[in-house]
């Protein structure tokens, strides 16, 4: 790390720190961020945003004080110093003294992911001009298209593009920086046809890129990459295709023998009803299903043949992971720690949990790379990117026809709006789904509703077909912080109908 980045302000307020206090740390967060969204018939640009915050925490006798600071500034860091120590002394004494495991290779300093195409060396209304010209370019060639029915397309668009700085620093000599972009977009496609049917879409295209994430260059500017095309224009065409969406009954949902997810609907269901379970704060304080207060698992959570994994992408078990994949990951957590792959559940069953520094040193664990913040706010356990990955081969298909080839009457559920937990599991809202009759696809379903048990929807796991994909991306809150994520598994999961899992369709045209 470069010595003079904000080591004179560190430096001066530690040594004031150290007057008192056991140990310190600072974790300071920079954003620079372009940023644009289309709600109605409004655009919203913002240029250049630019956002910095400064976390302070403090620990002497096992008791633990957390400031937020305004800027990195020698004054203003001292006089956080001194606002702890007034807040330490009115603490009250935790029940087990706060003690933080070590940061594992506190030597290395730097880590960096270069973009390609950086948004510091771009004109960020060409960019952002760009971006929704080629949307909107996309839905005017739909309308074209499908004339004769009077379809109309009106996408809300949400785009933006940041560049990330952190700085962690302690008082026992740590000086960590991580720089990296994030880019993102996500378009909501409305679509009215002429006898005035209404569907809807959405799709996110992010990347821990720069924004080569959406974009190339052209002469005159920008156009969107061939993956950013294929996908807005794919979930696009689903808008179209739902417009002959039919309804299945309850009773025709019952006879169902299998349920195909893609790894949309497959990673929401494990982030929403699983992944939090694996965070070692919630463990801790006993509101975990998967583990009770002192970390013993409660079992199994998925079948046999799969493992449940958080962080990077790892294409097979045992493998390396990529580091430069899944919007979730970073190099380094908010601690400094250098963010692993986490087998939460391995063979489907229980096995690790998400750490920061202070539950590994609760639990006598190594930290792996699990605490995150927003922007000045405390470091607690986070999830990252949050996926399946089968481990044993006999469940593998070639493809997605090898794997409806046994079903007689099943659906194939894709795309999600997001989920919500309840007490002891989950539902997501499916974008749209495909009926399957005697293994072949036949009928186009409207969006539903489906839900699960977390413990035991996924032990009913018998097949998986392609690629592992984590590029499901979204935004993950937890005690008022936000963070973005990524999750997912095989492009398709089948999974055997049973009693802890509900699907109901949306109304609408009957078979």
């Amino acid at each position: 790390m470069k010595k003079e980045l904000y080591e004179k302000e560190i430096k001066t307020a530690f040594q004031y720190a150290k007057k008192f206090f056991d140990y310190a740390d600072i974790l300071y967060e920079k954003v620079e961020k372009t940023e644009a969204k289309t709600i109605g018939s409004q655009t919203y640009i913002t240029p250049l945003s630019v956002k910095a915050r400064v976390q302070m925490r403090f620990l002497k006798d096992g008791k633990k004080v957390s400031l937020k600071v305004g800027d990195m500034d020698q004054d203003a860091l001292c006089e956080a110093v001194e606002r702890a120590k007034g807040l330490w002394r009115i603490a009250k004494r935790p029940k087990t003294a706060v003690k933080l495991a070590s940061i594992p290779n506190p030597r290395r300093n730097e880590y960096v992911i270069k973009p390609r195409l950086d948004l510091a060396n771009a004109d960020p209304k060409k960019v952002i001009d760009a971006v929704l010209k080629a949307v909107q370019r996309i839905a005017r060639g739909f309308e074209r298209k499908h004339a004769s029915c009077g379809v109309k397309i009106n996408p809300e668009i949400w785009f933006y593009a940041q560049n990330e700085e952190k700085i962690i620093a302690d008082t026992r000599g740590i000086r960590k920086r991580q720089k990296m972009p994030r880019t993102f977009l996500q378009v909501h496609t409305k679509l009215r046809d002429g006898k005035g049917k209404t569907t809807q879409t959405r799709v996110r295209v992010a990347d821990i890129k720069g924004l080569e994430a959406l974009l190339v260059r052209t002469k005159r500017g920008y156009k969107f990459n061939p993956k950013a095309e294929f996908e807005v224009k794919s979930w696009m065409k689903k808008a179209v295709c739902l417009l002959d969406g039919i309804s299945l009954s309850a009773g025709d949902v019952s006879r169902m023998d299998h349920l195909i997810l893609d790894f949309n609907t497959l990673g929401v269901f494990i982030h929403e009803a699983l992944g939090h379970n694996f965070e070692a704060d919630g463990v801790k304080s006993g509101v975990s299903g998967v583990a009770d207060a002192e970390g013993k698992p409660r079992g199994v959570v998925a079948a046999s043949s799969v493992d449940i994994i958080d962080g990077p992408l790892i294409k097979y078990a045992g493998g390396k992971p990529d580091m430069r994949a899944g919007f979730g990951t970073e190099l380094i957590d908010d601690e400094g720690v250098e963010v692993q792959p986490k087998i939460l559940a391995k063979a489907g069953k229980v096995a690790e949990f998400i750490h920061n520094r202070e539950t590994a040193g609760y639990f006598n664990k190594k930290p792996n790379g699990g605490a995150f913040s927003q922007l000045g706010d405390p470091q607690v356990c986070r999830m990252s990117n949050t996926y399946m990955l089968p481990r044993d081969k006999s469940i593998i298909r070639k493809s997605l026809k090898d794997l409806i080839k046994d079903v007689s009457y099943g659906a194939i559920l894709e795309g999600t709006l997001g989920g919500a937990v309840s007490k002891d599991g989950m539902s997501s809202s499916i974008q749209i789904g495909y009926l399957v009759e005697n293994g072949k696809i036949t009928k186009t379903l409207n969006p539903a509703n489906f839900s699960g048990k977390s413990m035991y929807a996924l032990r009913y796991i018998d097949a998986c077909a392609g690629e592992i994909r984590i590029d499901d991306v979204g935004f993950c809150g937890k005690e008022a912080q936000h963070r973005p994520v990524g999750d997912g598994g095989p492009l398709w999961t089948r999974l055997k109908t049973n009693e802890y899992i509900q699907l109901a369709v949306q109304g609408g045209r009957d078979v």
